[in-house]
């Protein structure tokens, strides 16, 4: 904890949201060496030592319990690693960036209507005193 804290204070930061973004982007890359370290590891686990040896015996035998919990951790967790990645660097930024950008023009609308409505109202105030000056003429 007093680590983040200590890091956030030094002049080099610019601010707290590149602090985060970067910090996430971090947890994402030891996330990632984590997943293939201990993948590789599993998979050389299985084809060294719970991998029965193919014969013909063997040959329409259904696959071992070893196997099917490893694809299925490998699947789950590649699925998870894709999710996190996506959250990390593509959904966050740009969805905030859309929103951002939707409320930027819908402030930029709501002030040209405002300066419409700023234009027909000074035209309104104009024209009755032209009408005015036409009737004592």
């Amino acid at each position: 904890m007093e680590e983040n804290t200590t890091v956030v204070e030094q002049p080099e930061m610019i601010d707290i949201k590149t602090y985060k973004t970067a910090n996430k982007r971090a947890h994402f890359k030891r996330h990632i060496a984590i997943y293939f370290l201990l993948m590789i590891v599993l998979w050389v686990l299985y084809f060294f030592i719970f991998r029965e040896p193919k014969t013909p015996e063997t040959a329409d035998a259904p696959m071992g319990l070893f196997l099917k919990c490893l694809l299925f951790v490998t699947i789950i967790w590649t699925v998870l690693l894709f999710f996190h990645y996506l959250f990390v660097y593509r959904l966050n930024s740009t969805m905030i960036d859309r929103e951002i950008k939707k409320l930027q023009k819908e402030i930029e609308k709501k002030k040209a209507h405002l300066e419409q409505l700023k234009e027909q109202a000074k035209q309104l105030e104009e024209s009755p005193n032209t009408d005015t000056n036409n009737e004592n003429e």
